[in-house]
């Protein structure tokens, strides 16, 4: 065996390519993403309601704050679990 193959195949078995690490990595990424995407929310909510005058601007605040509560509770979750 050449000194390349023998270096190849040190790659391929050092390389340890675990499909559950892989999957948990990028449930995180996920869920990072959607705190990011709750955040956006909590945004939009303010600039309508600085534009659109109505009754329900307390409750949509409200609940746009509990979607980012919701969004962290769940990463925080998912930390412990997975």
């Amino acid at each position: 065996m050449t000194p390349f193959d023998q270096f190849l195949q040190f790659l391929v078995t050092g390389w340890r390519l675990d499909m559950v690490i892989l999957a948990k990595l990028g449930v995180w990424l996920f869920l990072l993403l959607y705190i990011g995407f709750s955040l956006v929310v909590v945004r939009q909510v303010k600039l309508m309601s600085h534009t659109v005058n109505g009754f329900l601007e307390n409750q949509l605040g409200v609940m746009a704050w509990a979607l980012v509560l919701l969004a962290v509770a769940v990463f925080i979750i998912s930390l412990i679990i997975l």
